[in-house]
């Protein structure tokens, strides 16, 4: 998904018009059509706007490509710098977490509750692919692969569609701004 497609599926969310965005971003509305139709990307800046109008993180618009283990390692430590979350496994008899069990838990109902609907919904995706054989054809089920990916799509947006914070030591703060109608 572009990032014109994401600033639109969030305003389409929002229910608000280019135009209502704009001015919420202090944005001119044209400029937010070009960004929706992918003839211009916004600059950082212009994207932070759009991303506080629409009341979420910037991080939703952006991409990053995680592949070697210190990527998922420097990402892992800097959220445990910065939330609440805890490391933990079963022990070996000598009190060493067993590696093959680690699990990673988080001490806020906010992430923990939107976690388990993404489970959820990779359950769904999962028990898809499992019943292939259940399908008439190979196009059918091409298809419903398709229309399941989209949907899983939707539902992570919707999931990351908050700006409660999260932060440690920060409790009780939604920053979620919604412009009157």
């Amino acid at each position: 998904m572009t990032v014109g497609e994401k600033i639109k599926t969030f305003r389409n969310i929002r229910g608000i018009s280019q135009n209502m965005l704009g001015q919420l971003a202090g944005i001119d509305g044209t400029t937010i059509r070009k960004y929706e139709l992918g003839s211009r990307n916004p600059k950082p800046d212009q994207l932070l706007k759009i991303a506080n109008a629409l009341g979420v993180s910037i991080n939703v618009f952006t991409d990053f490509d995680i592949e070697t283990s210190s990527d998922v390692l420097t990402l892992l430590f800097k959220m445990d710098d910065q939330i609440d979350m805890e490391i933990d496994g079963d022990k070996d008899e000598d009190g060493n977490i067993i590696p093959e069990t680690i699990y990673i838990r988080f001490k806020h109902p906010a992430i923990n509750d939107r976690l388990a609907k993404f489970a959820k919904t990779k359950k769904w995706q999962e028990n898809l692919l499992a019943s292939k054989d259940a399908f008439p054809s190979e196009e059918a089920f091409q298809q419903e692969v398709a229309q399941m990916n989209e949907t899983c799509e939707q539902i992570k947006q919707h999931l990351v569609d908050t700006n409660i914070v999260v932060k440690k030591g920060v409790s009780g703060i939604d920053v979620k701004v919604y412009p009157e109608k």
